[in-house]
């Protein structure tokens, strides 16, 4: 009997993570000694990873519950959490919970809205998600799993990558994966995942992969463009008494996007020519991985219109660099319900390619703009996205070209 009571506490602890105390939940109990790392974090899509401050990946979630009657919403919010939320005290959705979900059980109702919902899980990837994991044994064949990627270590000691780190706050030890320039710790959540059909619906980490190995080529981590380059800084404002914050090289905390950097700009080039008629395009996209990668719904449109001498519209064209998704019917649909992939626009890792565009003849001159956006108009629309924020397109690159 006593080794089956184990046996049962063992299973039990693969599928629930400790719960965050108090002093770890939030970003703003690290403030006191890390500002400007806290200040810029929360400018990052990490801090909206939870369902409740982003409305694309709630709408995604209801939408694929609308579509498998089989599943619930706790169920898919647990799934998701995994690299959402890798804090999430339950990983694992049992037969009797989901019953009991379905029946409305008032008791299991609460305690899954306290898991999925606690201020540690709605303070999104958070400090103490990053900085408290210890090791990291990412297997590649199976693609990010977030949560099950990583080891997390005990409560109260931070990771990084300063050896004499002393904070009086919390224990200090650095690792490894913080002080190279690697792209591991990135990829526990953003190297590749399939879909239930099998289909691969991201693969940042494999667009990656594949340019080094296809090029023999080592590429910089995800930390030189998304956080930024190092440079001299303060990682913490503390200091003890009658001493001085100790300058370190550091790097940004924001997780650039396209909301809170110029990231596209910076990254992607753009040149225009006139060649037999036309108006070509030339982008280079100097990352290695696809433009636009990650979440498949993404989009770079090419937006040119045409102007005669009076000013007056005289022609429009749009092109978009995108993937398209169809499920089992053939309609349009998310990633993670999709059968095939019907179409792909997207450009390559470091690699450039020419746009054509031809040139009414009433024509004198002609703008053209590149904006970037979170999910186009028609999956906006099916899925029933409001918030702006995903709506928007994002400019990047305009320019006014005479004929």
């Amino acid at each position: 009997m006593k080794y089956i009571i184990i046996s049962i506490l063992l299973v039990i602890s693969l599928f629930a993570s400790e719960e965050i105390g108090i002093k770890w939940e939030s970003n703003k109990n690290c403030e006191a000694c890390h500002m400007d790392i806290s200040n810029k974090w929360e400018t990052s899509r990490h801090a909206n990873s939870h369902f409740s401050k982003n409305d694309l990946f709630k709408k995604s979630l209801i939408y694929i519950v609308e579509k498998k009657p089989t599943l619930i919403l706790d169920e898919l919010i647990i799934d998701c959490a995994k690299c959402h939320n890798p804090r999430v005290t339950k990983s694992k959705i049992s037969d009797e919970d989901k019953l009991s979900l379905l029946i409305g059980d008032n008791n299991t109702a609460y305690a899954y809205n306290k898991s999925l919902n606690s201020k540690n899980m709605q303070n999104g990837v958070n400090c103490v998600v990053c900085h408290n994991i210890d090791k990291i044994h990412l297997d590649k064949t199976v693609g990010s799993r977030g949560m099950h990627d990583i080891t997390f270590g005990s409560q109260g000691t931070m990771f990084g990558p300063f050896a004499d780190s002393d904070s009086p706050y919390h224990k200090s030890e650095q690792r490894e994966h913080f002080t190279n320039n690697s792209p591991k710790l990135c990829f526990a959540c953003h190297f590749g995942a399939k879909n239930h059909q099998g289909l691969e619906v991201y693969s940042t980490g494999k667009e990656y992969d594949r340019f080094s190995k296809d090029n023999n080529e080592t590429v910089e981590g995800c930390s030189s463009c998304h956080m930024s380059e190092k440079k001299q800084g303060f990682a913490s404002n503390y200091a003890k008494v009658g001493e001085k914050p100790k300058s370190r090289m550091v790097r940004k905390h924001y997780f650039a996007s396209v909301n809170n950097s110029d990231i596209m700009a910076d990254y992607v080039e753009v040149k225009n020519s006139i060649q037999d008629n036309e108006l070509v395009i030339n982008i280079k996209n100097n990352t290695p991985h696809k433009i636009p990668t990650g979440y498949g719904l993404r989009e770079i449109t090419i937006s040119v219109s045409y102007f005669d001498k009076q000013d007056k519209e005289v022609g429009e064209e749009r092109y978009t660099l995108a993937a398209k998704w169809k499920d089992e019917k053939g309609n349009l649909t998310i990633p993670y319900l999709a059968k095939s992939m019907a179409s792909d626009t997207r450009l390559d890792g470091k690699s450039n390619k020419n746009y054509r565009f031809s040139i009414p003849k009433k024509a004198a001159y002609g703008k053209y703009s590149l904006s970037y956006r979170f999910i186009g108009k028609d999956m906006g629309k099916i899925l029933n996205v409001t918030d702006t924020f995903f709506l928007k397109e994002y400019i990047f690159d305009k320019q006014e070209v005479h004929f």
